[in-house]
């Protein structure tokens, strides 16, 4: 077992795509957008691509608001935060919820046949049915970036850990889906059996079988899926063949896996969970981000103050507050805003402690020590915030 933590820094220069994955509210989508920010810095073309619609982070990055179109970090924020960045930072939310649509427009043959299938009433039914297209689509979308070469990293935050999985497991879902034998059957014969069906009703003289099949369906049944069998099937295949390509890409050397979490009991037991799920599933994993730690400050014995020191400190204190009100404070006020320090102090000491078992116990399922960065006295809201925390990441000393 090593002694020493991951060194995110070389991580980031050496993967073409990194997935930050973890439990609600852990900083997840803060350690992406720190980690891009830090690449950019060191003079390399980064994308962050998130489902987080989270306002803030949109502010912090200098943007109005993230959207489906990947969008560049302008010069001038980066001027006004006092940072120097050597490339580029771009960013994007991935939209779910328009992702069949893309997945038409991407695959059909030619834009007549896209509009078709778009214009099908049966289209809608079937793209949302299809185990796994939405995510899909969104995982796709990373996976089409990656391969154009236009960033040097790509950073990918997924949702909560509790959809996560189905989110990455959407490509192997889907290519499932596209064996089956109903959608084989539709890649064999969707004409013929499309044609044959009809056949069979018009040929037994059952019009009015139509006639009701169009009125529960509100239009021409037969003939919308027909149409729409036809059309689908001819994207079935480049589907299936991207599906393939996404599955190898998340399992690829070139990317990784960053687990993310907070050191609380059921974070921690939640991305331990996480880790022995990738694991299983083949996916590279890079490190263990522990947010939001709190670190044994040795100022505070855990025996307490002893008498000589304590009169110190009340003489230290008596002289600073001397200065500062312009008049004596007495000795009750002093012992009391001491003790109150010193309780505080305390507290923070006992959650150290506990914040080191958790570290300890990621440790334990890495093999290495987690990455663990500081409780911060700092809300991320502007690009030196996410410089800070990125400093953190990386092992760097922290701007001021």
């Amino acid at each position: 077992m090593t002694a020493t933590p991951p060194d995110l820094r070389a991580l980031l220069a050496s993967r073409r795509l990194l997935v930050t994955a973890g439990a609600g509210g852990v900083g997840k989508t803060t350690t992406a957008a720190a980690l891009a920010l830090q690449a950019a810095l060191d003079g390399r073309r980064a994308a962050v691509l998130t489902i987080d619609p989270a306002r803030r982070l949109a502010q912090a990055l200098g943007l109005d608001q993230l959207t489906g179109e990947l969008r560049p970090v302008a010069p001038h924020h980066f001027e006004s935060a006092g940072l120097a960045p050597k490339g580029e930072l771009w960013a994007m939310m991935l939209d779910t919820a328009t992702t069949g649509d893309q997945m038409v427009a991407r695959f059909a043959p030619d834009a007549a046949t896209a509009a078709a299938i778009l214009a099908n009433p049966y289209y809608k039914y079937f793209s949302t049915s299809l185990a796994g297209a939405q995510e899909y689509m969104a995982v796709e979308q990373v996976r089409a970036l990656v391969a154009e070469g236009r960033f040097d990293v790509v950073i990918l935050d997924t949702p909560p850990a509790t959809h996560a999985l189905d989110f990455l497991d959407a490509p192997d879902r889907l290519i499932e889906a596209l064996d089956s034998s109903a959608v084989q059957a539709l890649v064999r014969g969707r004409q013929r059996a499309a044609d044959s069906l009809a056949g069979r009703l018009l040929g037994r003289g059952r019009g009015v079988i139509l006639k009701s099949l169009d009125r529960l369906t509100g239009g021409p049944f037969l003939e919308d899926l027909t149409e729409f069998l036809s059309l689908f099937g001819s994207i079935l295949d480049a589907l299936k063949t991207a599906s393939k390509a996404v599955s190898t890409l998340l399992r690829a050397p070139s990317t990784g896996f960053l687990l993310v979490t907070s050191p609380t009991r059921s974070n921690v037991d939640e991305a331990v969970r996480f880790h022995a799920a990738l694991a299983e599933r083949g996916f590279p994993f890079g490190a263990f981000v522990a947010n939001r730690v709190h670190f044994n400050q040795a100022l505070l014995p855990p025996a307490g103050l002893s008498a000589a020191v304590r009169v110190d400190l009340e003489a230290t204190l008596a002289a600073a507050l001397a200065e500062t009100a312009g008049e004596p404070v007495t000795a009750a006020a002093r012992a009391a805003l001491i003790d109150t320090l010193c309780a505080g102090l305390a507290d923070h000491n006992r959650m150290a402690r506990r914040d080191a078992g958790a570290l300890q116990r990621l440790n334990e399922a890495a093999g290495r020590p987690p990455v663990a960065v500081p409780l911060l006295p700092l809300d991320v809201r502007d690009l030196g915030n996410l410089a800070h925390v990125g400093d953190w990441l990386l092992g760097r000393e922290p701007r001021p």
